[in-house]
């Protein structure tokens, strides 16, 4: 059973149903695209499809997509039949180099983002270069803002490396394209091998998503994830100068490598007050110990370093700080190029 939302170009699934229809029978179930069918009414709806097409224990799951449709073939994988083999062929970017390389698989509520979910092993990732090399720019742009991520967050010693390799057009050679998300899959488990669930330090990688989440749910459809990460990864950057956790320089490479890619998301101060109640239904809430008044972060402390505060990797700031972080990045006339 091949599951893709119905945005992903005709060319490349019926490259991949001929593909599988090569080892066994294929049947392909659509959904409409876009983060707001990211929910239970779409796996209930592709659960009793595949079942009335004869799916069994003997039924693979094929993810074919970005991230959403990835997150709702795992949804359907982990439920059927109590788990069914789960194959992931990304076609965008930011889900080769990112989304499906996760164990997590989650759809949203209203709530929030990934609020219902689990964690469950694909058998294979199989990323075809030959289906990103017609990405647009946006959608390469809402990758390498992962790979930034990764940059400032894990692998800061091959810094000088990406430099050089990155351009705000986002036009790449195919093993540009390909070195990009080998970068991304060693930094990934670099902090994955040791804690596969994301429960220690590999929450570093969720670094600038507590305000990321909530600006792309909010844009519907406005924002990339990727750009809506590099949002919330300046407003952290920021978060963390102020508590004495960054440098200026390392703020300033936050800024000079999204630049680099050409990131430049600012979205609406009247956003605040929303921003802020997304926040407080964030995944990551309950890893501490509720504070009122606080918020719970990921932060850095230093570039590649993950601060820790009361043996947590998630660190308590005021709501106060993280409201001005939010407004200085909505109101600074100083933002990056696009």
């Amino acid at each position: 059973m091949i599951i893709s939302d119905s945005g992903v170009p005709h060319p490349i699934i019926a490259q991949t149903v001929a593909a599988f229809e090569k080892a066994g029978t294929t049947y392909l179930l659509t959904f409409p695209p876009g983060e707001k069918n990211k929910n239970l009414i779409t796996v209930e709806s592709l659960c009793r499809k595949a079942l009335a097409l004869g799916a069994d224990r003997r039924t693979a799951i094929v993810a074919l997509g970005g991230g959403v449709s990835g997150n709702v073939a795992g949804m359907v994988a982990g439920m059927l039949c109590r788990g069914l083999p789960l194959i992931h062929i990304p076609t965008t970017l930011i889900a080769a180099s990112d989304s499906v390389l996760s164990l997590k698989q989650g759809v949203n509520l209203d709530q929030g983002k990934n609020i219902l979910g689990f964690f469950y092993t694909p058998r294979v990732v199989c990323v075809e270069l030959s289906f990103l090399h017609s990405l647009p720019a946006r959608e390469i742009r809402s990758g390498l803002c992962e790979l930034v991520k990764n940059l400032l967050a894990i692998l800061p010693e091959q810094m000088d490396t990406y430099r050089k390799l990155l351009r705000p057009s986002n036009q790449y050679r195919m093993e540009e394209l390909q070195q990009f998300i080998e970068f991304c899959i060693e930094a990934k488990m670099t902090v994955m091998q040791d804690d596969p669930y994301e429960k220690n330090h590999a929450v570093v990688l969720e670094y600038g998503h507590t305000i990321g989440h909530a600006v792309e749910l909010l844009g519907n459809g406005d924002y990339s994830h990727g750009e809506s990460i590099a949002f919330g990864m300046l407003c952290m950057s920021t978060v963390s100068k102020w508590l004495g956790l960054l440098t200026e320089k390392e703020v300033d490479l936050h800024y000079e490598l999204l630049e680099l890619v050409g990131a430049n998301v600012i979205p609406p101060s009247l956003w605040i007050p929303n921003i802020e109640r997304y926040m407080l239904r964030d995944n990551k809430k309950g890893y501490r110990r509720y504070v009122p008044g606080k918020t719970g972060l990921v932060l850095l402390n230093g570039l590649g370093r993950i601060n820790q505060e009361a043996g947590s990797f998630i660190t308590y700031v005021d709501d106060a700080l993280v409201r001005e972080s939010i407004r200085y990045h909505t109101e600074s006339k100083i933002h990056i190029k696009g």
